[in-house]
């Protein structure tokens, strides 16, 4: 599969990942003063299963990567199965290409369980926000009812099919099997 043909089927996925993207730097303006997320802080990552779509762009960033510091996240990988293999000293050495989880996470996610409207964010996070409007909100079941739909559409195109999530450790070197 040439790079023109993979850039075709993860169009969709770069689409959701820029309307997610310019939700959290809109986010991140607004609430500059009261986010403790920054370069460094990686409590919340931890090692990850995938939707395949998530997997061959992170594996695509991932083969970009100098050969040393794929050695040693593959090193990584063998070692853990809890912490995220692609932190190297606390960074993230694919952060561009971090799937939807990553980029969220720690930011106010709205949900309705039960029907019950919920709010979820980084307990670190909006210290001293006495209210957060809705427009601040990611709606988790909307998101992830657009990243299904990407999915579906990406696994699709392949013949033989691709495992409904894959682990991150397993989605580093799917992109030279294309």
């Amino acid at each position: 599969m040439t790079e023109h043909m993979l850039d075709t089927l993860l169009k969709n996925y770069t689409d959701l990942i820029t309307r997610v993207d310019e939700h959290i730097q809109r986010l991140s303006q607004v609430h500059k003063d009261h986010l403790a997320c920054k370069k460094g802080c990686d409590e919340c990552c931890r090692h990850l299963s995938l939707f395949p779509v998530e997997a061959f762009a992170l594996s695509r960033a991932f083969s970009r990567l100098d050969a040393p510091c794929r050695e040693t996240i593959l090193e990584q990988a063998k070692q853990t199965d809890r912490a995220c293999p692609l932190l190297v000293d606390h960074v993230c050495m694919v952060y561009e290409a971090r799937p939807i989880i990553c980029r969220t996470h720690g930011y106010p996610l709205y949900m309705e369980k039960e029907g019950r409207a919920m709010v979820d964010f980084c307990p670190k996070n909006f210290k001293g926000v006495k209210k957060l409007d809705r427009a601040d909100m990611l709606d988790l079941d909307r998101m992830n009812t657009l990243l299904t739909a990407v999915n579906n559409h990406f696994i699709a195109c392949f013949e033989d099919g691709l495992p409904d999530r894959i682990p991150v450790d397993q989605a580093l070197e799917l992109y030279q099997l294309l």
